[in-house]
């Protein structure tokens, strides 16, 4: 009789300890799965506010500029959108551009010779162009191999 209880003891310490095994394996499993789904959801976001800031930067920028609005090409061909305006009686330049993977913006006198890295970094992103269409410039940033555009209504 002694035998058979221990016989009972062994199998249900066995299989409480398999149940708790279980349990501590399918535990780790979800915190491992749940840490690739959070990274995955925090470089999305990272992705997302770059590319959201470069344009809100852009779009705040043309709206609150007074003077002209011209699109050039970089030396490597890449848009640049220049915002003149006169200040005590000289001309200056705003001039925002992609450079190797960043978003720049330079603030200079007009005659000086563009040297796209010097400017400031505002953003990193993929590509950056600017189109003229009519009364508006359409914009669009690439971040994270997606485009994000927005259209600015010009003042003649």
């Amino acid at each position: 009789m002694n035998q058979r209880r221990f016989g009972l003891r062994a199998a249900s310490g066995l299989s409480l300890f398999l149940a708790v095994a279980v349990f501590a394996l399918m535990a780790l499993l979800t915190v491992v799965l749940g840490a690739g789904v959070y990274r995955s959801v925090v470089g999305r976001a990272e992705v997302n506010h770059e590319a959201r800031t470069a344009m809100a930067y852009v779009t705040g920028k043309l709206r609150a500029n007074t003077g002209e609005v011209s699109l050039e090409q970089t030396e490597v061909g890449d848009d640049m959108l220049v915002l003149s305006e006169e200040i005590g009686g000289a001309n200056y330049e705003t001039r925002i551009y992609a450079y190797e993977g960043t978003l720049y913006e330079i603030f200079a006198a007009a005659e000086i010779d563009f040297a796209p890295d010097q400017g400031q970094p505002i953003a990193a992103l993929e590509a950056f162009s600017a189109e003229k269409e009519e009364n508006a410039l359409r914009l669009t940033v690439r971040a994270g191999g997606e485009d994000y555009a927005a259209r600015v209504a010009l003042w003649e």
